[in-house]
């Protein structure tokens, strides 16, 4: 009896090592429905992982800082009597409130992660085209719908990235004293995260990320559309490249 292997570690294999066979037994599958279920799936897996590795950035911070308190009225109701004689609510609260650094960091990242998972949304629709366009100036012949899913799938070394570069971040936070209280000096102290071995470990996390973005690319375009190796390479080092250099 034939022995029986798994269908999805040899995919996933496939996948991994030979994305062109991957693409070429998918051939009549490929489609933009399929292709943008798959990338709104990776935007929000990025989301999420970037969020938490954010969250555990964001516990990297002891330091504090005085705020505003919003439980108080503003000062010109709380002098002379209050408002017409009347004592206003809240009079008695302090001024400020002390802060945590790390809450005000994890209340920004809140407010920015939404916008990251539509910037992620955006980035595929240009990748897609990109790629499209390429290909057909080489020359190629496929359809639209099958480059969008080629896209899709060329983003999952995405969540890779992330998830090593959010590890990055907060190992790297973790051996450094991050305690001021005066923006200027958390802002020096972030800046050398960027620097030395850390900065070389973003950097290869980045390069990485986009090399295997290329790979994929690369093998679906010269099944999808019918190109030659050098022109799909070509073509997918321009777009795994293009984020890298604008970031």
């Amino acid at each position: 009896m034939a022995e029986h292997t798994p269908e999805m570690p040899s995919t996933i294999r496939t996948f991994l090592l030979r994305p062109g066979t991957f693409f070429e037994q998918r051939r009549d599958q490929l489609n933009g429905f399929r292709g943008g279920g798959l990338a709104l799936g990776i935007a929000v897996a990025v989301t999420v992982v970037l969020g938490i590795a954010l969250r555990l950035f964001a516990a990297q911070f002891t330091g504090t800082v005085e705020r505003d308190n919003p439980a108080r009225p503003p000062d010109q109701m709380c002098e002379d009597g209050g408002v017409g004689g009347i004592t206003v609510s809240g009079c008695d609260e302090p001024a400020t409130r002390t802060v945590e650094i790390g809450s005000l960091i994890w209340d920004y990242a809140t407010e920015v992660l939404p916008g990251l998972f539509v910037g992620f949304v955006i980035v595929w629709i240009g990748l897609m085209i990109g790629l499209y366009v390429g290909a057909k100036l080489a020359g190629g012949s496929g359809q639209f719908g099958e480059t969008a899913e080629i896209t899709a799938w060329g983003l999952l070394p995405s969540v890779v990235g992330v998830a090593a570069g959010g590890a990055a971040l907060v190992f790297f936070a973790a051996t450094t004293d991050l305690s001021a209280s005066a923006p200027e000096l958390l802002l020096e102290q972030v800046r050398r995260l960027q620097n030395g071995l850390s900065g070389l470990v973003f950097l290869a996390i980045q390069v990485g990320t986009a090399a295997w973005q290329a790979y994929i690319w690369a093998g679906g375009l010269r099944v999808v559309h019918e190109i030659s190796r050098y022109a799909a390479v070509a073509i997918a080092v321009i777009a795994a490249t293009f984020p890298v250099i604008a970031s």
